[in-house]
């Protein structure tokens, strides 16, 4: 059985839309830690782990599709895993899963530092309450 390589490009396309409103909800959780709003920010991390099940569920469906051979599973690795410095592809398919991967990989860069600045500010909100806490 061969990859349906078609397949991979939707399936990785579902997963591109899905790290985009990561990063949509994520600048959402930024402006609620910033006003100090709890609840929404609660609300927001709920849809974020909704996100990421479903970035998760299309590369699991992706790896699925590789569990039929070994050539299956290393075709797929060059498509999905790989350097991207170096990626080509061959048929209009697989340029075209170069390409979301790359959108996907320009996303993702922006969404770890946001990420690292919010890891940050709640870190130092927790240092400021220790302070406090041990002053009493």
């Amino acid at each position: 059985m061969e990859v349906n390589t078609e397949k991979v490009m939707v399936l990785l396309q579902r997963r591109y839309n899905a790290v985009r409103e990561l990063d949509r909800l994520t600048k959402e959780l930024e402006q609620c830690i910033g006003r100090n709003d709890s609840i929404s920010a609660a609300m927001v991390l709920q849809l974020r782990g909704d996100e990421m099940g479903k970035i998760e569920a299309c590369m699991e469906e992706i790896w699925q599709m590789g569990e039929s051979s070994r050539e299956n599973y290393e075709y797929l690795q060059g498509l999905v895993a790989s350097e991207l410095g170096e990626a080509q592809g061959k048929t209009p398919e697989e340029k075209k899963i170069f390409e979301i991967r790359r959108k996907t990989e320009d996303v993702l860069e922006g969404l770890r530092e946001m990420d690292e600045r919010l890891n940050r500010k709640l870190a130092m909100g927790k240092a400021h309450y220790k302070n406090q806490t041990a002053a009493r």
